[in-house]
């Protein structure tokens, strides 16, 4: 008995310092005349916590989360066992708890997102934090089919 609470305190430790969003909230385009998006609109603290944006046959993708101070500005973008970091951006307040809206450009052929138009799997860790998407298939595969290189 007092091993599976040592167990189970032990494991409640080590996975105590991740931030875990579960999968909620849904995908919805969000287009200006100068470029497409794709948001992820969720209720909470970060309504939008990721943005994907792009000019139109450009082949670049500017992607957008927003996050802690505290955790740094890489991203990491995952679909499946493929997944690629990125050095981003931003401006935050002061203070390690202050939001932190990150900004990195990828490019539309990445393997990453050419996984996501195919599956609609898609994973952001940021730091500490992780950001299990909501099955974004179909809207992602159209996004990504319009930010392409033509």
């Amino acid at each position: 008995m007092r091993r599976s609470i040592v167990i189970a305190l032990t494991a409640a430790a080590l996975l105590g310092g991740c931030a875990t969003i579960p999968p909620q909230g849904e995908w919805a385009r969000d287009d200006t005349d100068e470029a497409a998006r794709l948001v992820l609109y969720q209720d909470g603290e970060a309504p939008r916590p990721v943005t994907l944006t792009c000019r139109p046959g450009s082949g670049l993708i500017d992607i957008t989360v927003v996050g802690l101070r505290r955790d740094g500005a890489v991203i990491e973008v995952h679909s499946g066992k493929i997944w690629s970091r990125y050095a981003g951006s931003g401006l935050a307040e002061d203070g390690p708890d202050a939001p932190l809206e990150i900004r990195a450009t990828m490019n539309a052929a990445d393997p990453v997102l050419a996984r996501v138009a195919d599956t609609g799997e898609l994973t952001i860790v940021q730091g500490e934090r992780t950001i299990h998407a909501p099955n974004a298939f179909a809207p992602a595969h159209d996004f990504l089919a319009l930010c392409r290189r033509r």
